[in-house]
């Protein structure tokens, strides 16, 4: 009996997405022989082929003037018996490997966002024509997974959708108190209280009114703001309302995927704050709420509906109105006076939402989907 041969499409270098790497490692220790399809990116200087703990990494060149063929030509070269697509821009490709292809291969089609809903700095062009035929390539998949189970309720309802569905939640792997106790001991060594936020910064993402809450806390409180910042435009909102607070925001940049959860640990607040731009991030399950409660580190978050639900149901925070900087302010003070009691619910709630739980679910998804990949190709 041959391995069944999986094959992962991602519209990125691979190298910083946690979820997609978490994914291809639990399918490759479940002994699934894969293979992920990311981007060649030639300025940072990436290997075009190598494995990295039982995953085959090949990136391409995006180069031919024949619409989605740099895409569509190697994933036919791994003639897989499934075909992964992660998110929206990779759907067609890899179901016109699976139909055109000599296996007649399965596709799962992966979504990390709610397309259909939107931000619409989000939704170029191409994109947007994949939107308006979704569904129909949906009902052409054979299984479907989303990033959030509100994102699942929308999609079945508004596609029809009636093959297999799954939520797999973008949690961190566990760590222990141990591993964890040195970064918690930074916590106010300076005087200081460190409000964090650590996510991707542009329009929806809640870096300014998180600024502007500061004219509403003491004056020890300050604001780190970790990740990159990929508009210019917002980028320059964020340093225009950082200006009259000197040194109290501090925007460090990108770190490592595998700092993320230590350097909330050394934070005393952690900012969750997503602002209703669209249906998307208003349904969204974001990974920084996970990587939070798993720091062990109180949260001020963003009343919607998943994120207020959670963070009520596990004790773990305060919610406020993420659009005025005076609530904002308010569930901080309110995640700061209460920390000791909301990291300690947030570290229980972490022996739940950790993906040596979630795997299961990729895990037990592909065992019905590939006897059936494999036995149409013998």
């Amino acid at each position: 009996m041959t391995t069944t041969r999986i094959c992962m499409r991602l519209d990125n270098t691979f190298t910083s997405d946690l979820r997609v790497r978490r994914e291809a490692e639990a399918l490759a220790e479940a002994g699934y022989d894969i293979t992920v399809v990311a981007d060649m990116k030639p300025r940072l200087g990436l290997a075009e082929r190598e494995t990295v703990n039982g995953v085959k990494i090949r990136r391409i060149a995006k180069t031919s003037r024949v619409p989605y063929w740099s895409i569509v030509k190697p994933l036919l070269e791994e003639a897989a018996d499934i075909y992964h697509a992660h998110d929206i821009d990779s759907l067609f490709p890899c179901l016109a490997a699976a139909r055109f292809g000599k296996r007649r291969a399965r596709v799962v089609y992966d979504t990390h966002e709610l397309w259909s809903g939107h931000a619409k700095d989000k939704i170029r062009t191409k994109r947007r024509m994949l939107i308006k035929v979704e569904g129909t390539m949906l009902r052409a998949s054979d299984a479907l997974i989303t990033a959030s189970p509100a994102y699942a309720e929308r999609i079945l309802a508004r596609y029809n959708y009636k093959g297999p569905s799954v939520t797999i939640l973008n949690v961190p792997v566990f760590r222990t108190d141990e591993e964890l106790a040195p970064y918690w001991a930074k916590r106010g060594d300076d005087g200081l209280v460190r409000v964090t936020a650590i996510s991707v910064f542009q329009h929806g993402r809640g870096a300014v009114p998180l600024i502007e809450a500061l004219a509403h806390l003491p004056e020890n409180f300050v604001v780190e703001l970790v990740g990159p910042i990929p508009q210019p435009e917002y980028e320059r909102l964020m340093r225009e309302a950082a200006a009259p607070y000197g040194d109290r925001v501090r925007i460090v940049g990108s770190i490592p995927p595998n700092d993320i959860v230590p350097r909330l640990a050394s934070a005393d607040v952690s900012a969750v704050l997503i602002e209703p731009l669209s249906e998307s991030y208003r349904l969204t399950a974001p990974n920084k709420l996970f990587d939070s409660m798993m720091a062990g580190t109180p949260i001020a978050a963003s009343d919607m509906r998943f994120i207020g639900a959670t963070v009520r149901a596990e004790n773990v925070g305060e919610v406020c109105e993420v659009t005025d900087p005076a609530d904002i302010a308010r569930a901080i003070l309110g995640a700061y006076e209460h920390a000791a009691e909301y990291s300690a619910n947030g570290r229980a709630a972490a022996q739940r939402y950790n993906w040596e739980n979630e795997r299961g679910k990729l895990v037990d998804l592909y065992a019905t989907l590939a006897p059936a990949a494999a036995g149409e190709s013998t």
